[in-house]
């Protein structure tokens, strides 16, 4: 029987997969952790010049947070914040500032590597090795980077962790929802971000505890211990399993998982997968260039990386005005974490309702509107903060949904046998979106609203594109590429009907 037809018969989302998929979004804390952690450990501290350095400076309305003639930071001078980072540490200031930014670059540009890298690796050995890979590197090189003796050393693990981490995660995803029936599967994988916006929370009320740079890297990577405590409880993917015409151990968990759910405690067999030939070997292996070789694979894959580096770019683009809210920096931290959480709620429901391709055209209708409102008010001369910042936050509130969408849209219209492949490219565009995002940011210098512009209308085009795409509610889980061509059959027969 197919693989969907059998976790209906086991249970879609009984107690064995309700406690597979808490244990492993704990786990995704560390990795989540470290996407985030240089807000804090690479932040651009206050400081104050002394007052008999006056000629020396440049021209600035105080001696606060000013640079000699020459782009250096004022000799004497002192530091006004009350916490350490690699800033403070190698006086990363004034012409050197731009390290700061850079090495959360260096650490995405890792992502971009790990995430298809390791996420293939998954696709060909399986989920569990090369989860514990990815995800005890990660945090062995995240321990030493609290340890680095230069910044060039800093940045070099930083780009190991960012490898490890973005193909740890990716895997912990596909791992968690493979697993779970067709009926529950948008609500596990957005749940998965209501655990992100958890970690964004909980990573801010650890740097407010956790004041000094070095011990809060090591701090935040430590949790990657709770893994040790949860192997046991974590087996392999059944699905890969099938897919690889690893029948009984496949069946093996299967049967554990019925037992546990209280169902039927006869054997399921899945040798008739079509995941097979008819002797009974695996189907033929895919790798990244078959997504764009493969007919059936090539459109969607181009609406997905659309779409993600669309995401990505316009939900970091609203999340760096964070730092310009004023107020308590860590306070802010903790609620652009927190306000995400309800959007991801109403995610739930909506998927539920109307499915995934409508709500991701909802979603990214909406975040381009409030861009697009946002970019109004700005051209006003008189604007009206609150309600730039109402527009602003609805933007967030719908592009976080948006996000919530795509994972979950990507991980069940990518077949079995290239998923994780897949998945990688997609959070690939991911990455970029984000990197390039403060570049599009910077053009406010020039016009304040040509960002906002920018962002609508990306926001616009996803919303659009992302109509061509079929419909997954309801359906099984594509197992091979004849799959994803019978659930793009079927919609165009929908759609034309």
């Amino acid at each position: 029987m197919d693989f969907d037809d059998a976790l209906q018969q086991v249970g879609e989302f009984g107690r064995y997969q309700r406690k597979l998929f808490f244990l492993i979004a704990i786990s995704a804390f560390p990795c989540s952790f470290q996407m985030l952690v240089l807000v804090f450990t690479a932040a651009t501290p206050k400081w104050i010049c002394p007052e008999d350095l006056n000629v020396n400076i440049k021209h600035c309305k105080s001696l606060e947070s000013c640079c000699d003639l020459d782009g250096s930071v004022c000799q004497g001078a002192s530091f006004i914040t009350n916490f350490t980072s690699i800033a403070t540490e190698w006086s990363l200031l004034c012409g050197q500032t731009y390290k700061n930014e850079l090495a959360q670059s260096i650490f995405m540009a890792g992502t971009l590597i790990g995430a298809p890298l390791i996420g293939g690796l998954a696709d060909k050995h399986g989920r569990r090795k090369l989860w514990l890979v990815g995800y005890f590197a990660a945090g062995g090189f995240a321990v030493l980077s609290g340890f680095s003796p230069s910044y060039y050393v800093f940045v070099a693990l930083r780009f190991l962790v960012g490898i490890f981490a973005g193909g740890a995660g990716l895997i912990i995803y596909v791992l968690a929802t493979e697993s779970i029936g067709p009926s529950y599967r948008g609500f596990a994988g957005t749940m998965m971000q209501v655990f992100f916006a958890l970690s964004i929370a909980l990573l801010g009320f650890l740097a407010y505890l956790i004041r000094d740079w070095r011990n809060l890297t090591i701090a935040a990577s430590l949790p990657t211990i709770f893994a040790l405590l949860i192997i046991n409880h974590v087996a392999e993917s059944p699905r890969w399993l099938a897919s690889q015409g690893k029948y009984d151990e496949a069946e093996a968990i299967l049967l554990k998982m019925a037992k546990e759910n209280g169902g039927i405690s006869k054997p399921v067999s899945l040798r008739q997968s079509k995941l097979t030939s008819k002797d009974g070997i695996p189907m033929q292996s895919y790798g990244i260039f078959d997504l764009f070789t493969n007919r059936r694979t090539c459109s969607l894959t181009v609406i997905m990386m659309i779409s993600w580096f669309v995401n990505s770019h316009v939900y970091y683009g609203l999340s760096l005005n964070v730092k310009n809210l004023g107020g308590n920096m860590y306070v802010n931290f903790i609620l652009a974490g927190l306000v995400e959480i309800p959007s991801y709620i109403l995610t739930v429901f909506l998927l539920n309702w109307s499915g995934r391709r409508k709500s991701l055209f909802y979603f990214m209708i909406g975040a381009a509107t409030s861009c697009y409102v946002c970019m109004k008010l700005q051209q006003q001369e008189a604007t009206n903060l609150a309600w730039l910042s109402v527009s602003a936050m609805f933007g967030k509130f719908c592009i976080s949904a948006s996000f919530a969408v795509v994972y979950v849209y990507a991980a069940e219209l990518f077949p079995t046998v290239i998923r994780n492949v897949g998945m990688g490219v997609a959070t690939v565009a991911s990455r970029v979106g984000g990197i390039l995002c403060p570049f599009v940011v910077l053009m406010g210098e020039q016009s304040r609203s040509l960002p906002m512009f920018i962002f609508a209308c990306m926001s616009l085009v996803a919303a659009l594109v992302g109509l061509k795409l079929p419909e997954t509610k309801g359906h099984p889980m594509p197992e091979t590429m004849e799959d994803l061509e019978r659930l793009e059959h079927d919609f165009g027969k929908t759609v034309k009907t």
